[in-house]
């Protein structure tokens, strides 16, 4: 199915509902008729050439970015972004790419704004992915008030045309229940497994697919829904951010972001079942996110802030003992609130991490990236041509966006919940559960 270059109609998206694959919705959960159809599991739909609507001046924060190398070399960068804050209302997801390895980016190739589809809903931290047949993923997640499962879903986007810089768009492909904000993991017997959370509090949901902690789903066909895989429940979190590697041995070997550190699971039987996480480290990416890939070396590559509390001192760290030790490091950013950064490997063997700096701080609000090499974390700085630290993909500032005081977010944040309180209350089972903020 391509996706047209303009807004579809209401009537259109109903009618090729039929033609995605989905799992069957639950019985309607609101007044009959009250959503005219839809469902949690209607498909969304992204905006190719979006304009200047979406553009930095326009935007208010920034954050959480994901990023891809196409085979011909483009790259492609994706973050969440929008109105006055994360889970505030009127956020989206936007795409952008550069043709000369990260030097210039372009302004959005594509958006994905759920506010302006269907029953409107608000959206969540997007995540690209290059696939093992070539193809580009984008992934993004909606949070819609409409009967179903569950009011959080992911969708992937695909296109075969990841070198050009405005592909045809296929999907979307439903990807389970909740945020997937990190890249699948591929097992050797070409498996693909793709991490998720429900971002739920209860352990005993109605559907085993929205319980708390660590879901692993995989991937069953370009027309098919992700199936789901197995599941851990993961102690003293906000959010699991998991992310997992295939080991030497075979087993599977999870990290999750939890309040004291990072947790660990290990699977041996490809992601059914998994040992009760524990923890894997409390010295540093305490509560954030941080990226975990399997380099082709056959070494493991681990980002995140080098830090027991604070999001600082953002590091690339090696390990070729299959993660028991990490005594190769290089900092890609010393800075204050530097966070969530993300990595992929090129076939030349570069590195790329992204990661975004200040989210609401004045002047800051910039999403950058580092190109680094193995030879590069081994000697604990810079020794690879072409390696460089710090390149700003977009800093909200240059382009006259993002906010102009401390708290100035915070302010208007609360102006918003004010608008709401003082709104007409829905009839019951009508409101949707709200997206919970990721600080």
């Amino acid at each position: 199915m391509k996706l047209p270059h303009r807004w579809l109609c209401l009537s259109r998206i109903l009618s090729v509902a039929v033609l995605v694959c989905l799992p069957a919705p639950l019985p309607a959960q609101t007044k009959s008729g009250s959503t005219f159809g839809i469902t949690t599991l209607t498909p969304p739909w992204i905006e190719v050439k979006p304009g200047p609507a979406y553009w930095a001046r326009m935007r208010l924060w920034q954050g959480i970015p994901s990023i891809e190398r196409a085979p011909n070399g483009r790259l492609w960068a994706t973050w969440y972004t929008g109105g006055v804050g994360e889970g505030k209302g009127h956020n989206h997801a936007l795409l952008v790419t550069s043709g000369d390895d990260g030097r210039t980016w372009s302004q959005p190739v594509a958006i994905y704004d759920p506010s302006r589809q269907l029953l409107g809903g608000q959206g969540g931290d997007p995540h690209v992915w290059l696939d093992p047949n070539g193809k580009l993923w984008w992934f993004v997640h909606r949070v819609m008030p409409s009967p179903g499962v569950h009011p959080r879903t992911c969708w992937g986007f695909y296109t075969d045309e990841p070198d050009r810089p405005n592909p045809r768009w296929h999907g979307p492909v439903f990807a389970g229940y909740g945020y997937s904000l990190n890249k699948e993991v591929v097992l050797s017997d070409g498996t693909w497994l793709h991490m998720i959370d429900p971002f739920s509090r209860s352990d005993d949901p109605a559907s085993p697919l929205t319980r708390s902690g660590a879901h692993v789903y995989r991937f069953a066909g370009y027309d098919q829904p992700f199936e789901p895989v197995g599941h851990v429940k993961i102690k003293d979190t906000p959010f699991t951010e998991h992310m997992a590697v295939e080991r030497r041995d075979g087993s599977l070997w999870m990290l999750a972001r939890t309040r004291f550190g990072i947790a660990q699971a290990v699977s041996t039987d490809r992601g059914r079942t998994w040992t009760e996480g524990d923890p894997f480290t409390r010295d540093f990416s305490v509560n954030t996110r941080f990226s975990l890939t399997r380099l082709v070396s056959g070494n493991l590559l681990f980002v995140g802030n080098d830090h027991p509390k604070h999001r600082r001192n953002l590091t690339a760290m090696l390990s070729e003992d299959d993660g028991r030790t990490w005594p190769h490091k290089l900092v890609l950013d010393e800075r204050e609130r530097v966070s969530y950064p993300d990595a992929t490997q090129a076939r030349d063997g570069s590195i790329y991490a992204i990661y975004d700096h200040g989210r609401y701080q004045p002047g800051e609000q910039a999403i950058l990236f580092a190109k680094f090499t193995e030879a590069d974390v081994k000697a604990g700085r810079l020794v690879a041509e072409g390696s460089r630290l710090r390149q700003t993909i977009n800093r909200l500032a240059d382009e006259g966006g993002g906010v102009h005081h401390v708290g100035e977010s915070a302010d208007l944040t609360k102006r918003y919940q004010q608008m709401n309180a003082d709104a007409p209350a829905l009839e019951e089972g009508e409101r949707a559960e709200l997206p919970r903020s990721r600080p």
